[in-house]
């Protein structure tokens, strides 16, 4: 019998269509990488709230934070420097702390839609909630409200007078009526809520606090 013989295995030639592929490949490979990180690290600097900035307070560039950002079309999207403010521009929605300053919170006080209100609340109540919170204020009607028939003591029963409203600041009830350990919660009433919570806190009225849970801690 005759012996087989052995295949030959052939170089690779330059000729070889599939050399010049896998070369295109790689090449093609590296090119890619090299685009993304260098788009990567392309950063812009944008403006971010220091604290909490709530609806009606006015900008001040100098008091903002410059952050870098790798977030495309950032002057249509952010407040920036190449795209500040205009002067006298307030919030007209809460921005949290650290949050990039998006245009649309921004805008002139006519554009602000609430009124701040200050309600008595315990110290108690004030430790739980702060800048940005949200509450629920409840009321109930007192005998007064209720007319003569109604008991020296009697209350209505808590009706819920507006709902997830944002606190603008928490501080201590320094007027000649407070108590000890009076505090006050300055809440951002929308408009439109404005006469139902002002004469519930003109009437002999019960208003209770409640603060919204996970809405934000101080």
């Amino acid at each position: 019998m005759t012996a087989p013989v052995a295949p030959r295995i052939r170089r690779p030639s330059w000729r070889d269509p599939r050399l010049g592929v896998g070369v295109l490949l790689v090449a093609g490979s590296v090119a890619l990488g090299s685009w993304v990180v260098n788009q990567a690290n392309q950063t812009v600097e944008v403006y971010a709230a220091p604290d909490v900035l709530t609806p009606g307070e006015t900008i001040v560039v100098e008091d903002l934070e410059l952050v870098s950002v790798s977030v495309p079309e950032v002057d249509a999207t952010y407040v920036t420097p190449r795209n500040p403010p205009e002067p006298g521009a307030v919030i007209v929605r809460t921005v949290h702390e650290g949050e990039i300053i998006p245009l649309a919170s921004v805008g002139a006080a006519a554009d602000v839609d609430v009124r701040t209100v200050a309600v008595p609340i315990g110290t108690a109540l004030a430790d739980s909630i702060g800048v940005g919170s949200q509450v629920d204020v409840w009321v109930a009607a007192g005998a007064d409200s209720l007319g003569s028939a109604a008991g020296e003591d009697e209350v209505t029963e808590p009706e819920l007078l507006v709902s997830g409203v944002e606190v603008a600041a928490v501080h201590e009830d320094s007027s000649l009526f407070a108590g000890p350990g009076t505090m006050q919660a300055h809440l951002l009433v929308p408009s439109g809520e404005l006469p139902a919570v002002l004469a519930a806190m003109s009437a002999d009225s019960a208003i209770t606090v409640v603060p919204v849970p996970g809405s934000g801690a101080p």
